[in-house]
């Protein structure tokens, strides 16, 4: 079971994915496939394999309980509520969200390095089909800001979109090299952190929240990100020896660091010489001994430190956002990203 479908359920329950917000997210599955497959899309690009239907989307799912949050605290506060149909807005900025990320993922997978058995599947597979193809995703996502009813949304996307840039350069810089750990957390803000922190700002702008509650919800998806990169990692160091290659694959054609792997670089040398010879040469026994490496040197603990720091943080934000149910849920996903 993947991570995302993990925290999903164990932190929300199926009583709220089973729900009307069950329903959305699988009508947001339908247009996903739609406009990323659609009208401009390259010829050749196939975007059902970076969207993985059938798992629950978290990035829609924060626009979607972020728009419903702020919405009980407006009205809760007696302000206005605004007059566009909310749901409508947020289901269209729930997709752009998704689109982000996927847009995200294309790119990685073009930019693997050369070499090794993931980089020349991917070169077979995207070329140069890959980076119109996550261009496409990338404008998609604009257009539906676009029609968002407020303004905000739009400047939040390039916003987004300029950290995810400088993430992009930033995977460049580290050609040849294994990442210390506070490059990787820069990446995880510039990715993921970004992305997280767009889908919650947006769904805050769409039902009305001032500056305060657009702030700190987009403060809570910028530390729920970074922490969401960060387990991601961590869990898969945990993954059975007989498993753990076939679990990091994707992540070893990429440019995109693995945080426990800078973490044990930083106590053991050997650990980014295994983690490079690794990325050329995916055999079971460097990875074996890379996982060992990683574990004997204190990185899983010093990463789930790390973790739980962000998922505080995250849980704090939430303070300035009035109890309800859906903020609730919201601070029950931070808590099992954390677990």
């Amino acid at each position: 079971m993947s991570l995302r479908r993990r925290v999903l359920e164990a932190g929300l329950g199926s009583d709220v994915l089973t729900g009307d917000l069950r329903a959305q997210l699988d009508r947001l599955d339908q247009a996903l496939e739609d406009l990323a497959g659609g009208t401009g899309a390259p010829e050749g690009f196939d975007s059902t394999i970076f969207l993985a239907p059938g798992i629950p989307r978290v990035r829609p799912l924060l626009v979607l309980l972020s728009e419903r949050a702020t919405r009980a605290h407006v009205d809760a506060d007696g302000g206005e509520v605004v007059d566009t149909d909310p749901m409508d807005a947020a289901e269209h900025v729930a997709v752009a969200a998704e689109l982000l990320h996927a847009a995200i993922v294309v790119h990685d997978r073009a930019l693997g390095l050369p070499g090794g058995r993931r980089r020349r599947a991917a070169r077979k597979l995207l070329g140069a089909v890959g980076w119109l193809g996550a261009n496409h995703l990338t404008l998609r996502a604009l257009e539906l800001a676009r029609h968002a009813p407020t303004p905000g949304i739009v400047d939040d996307a390039l916003d987004a979109l300029r950290e995810i840039a400088d993430g992009h350069a930033l995977s460049e810089s580290m050609r040849g090299r294994a990442a210390t750990a506070s490059e990787s957390v820069e990446l995880a803000e510039g990715y993921t952190g970004a992305v997280f922190d767009f889908a919650c700002r947006a769904g805050a702008r769409v039902a009305g929240g001032d500056d305060a509650v657009v702030r700190a919800l987009g403060r809570y998806g910028r530390h729920a990100g970074v922490a969401w990169y960060m387990a991601d990692d961590l869990t898969d160091m945990v993954t059975a020896p007989d498993e753990f290659l076939q679990t990091i694959e994707d992540r070893l054609g990429r440019h995109s660091p693995n945080f426990a792997v800078s973490l044990g670089a930083e106590r053991d040398p050997l650990v980014a010489e295994l983690w490079m010879r690794l990325r050329q040469d995916q055999d079971d026994a460097l990875a074996t001994e890379l996982q060992e490496r990683i574990r004997a040197s204190g990185a899983i603990l010093e990463g789930r430190s790390r973790l739980t720091q962000q998922t505080w943080r995250a849980r704090k934000a939430l303070q300035a956002i009035r109890p309800s149910p859906d903020r609730d849920a919201l601070d029950r996903l931070a808590v099992a990203i954390a677990k």
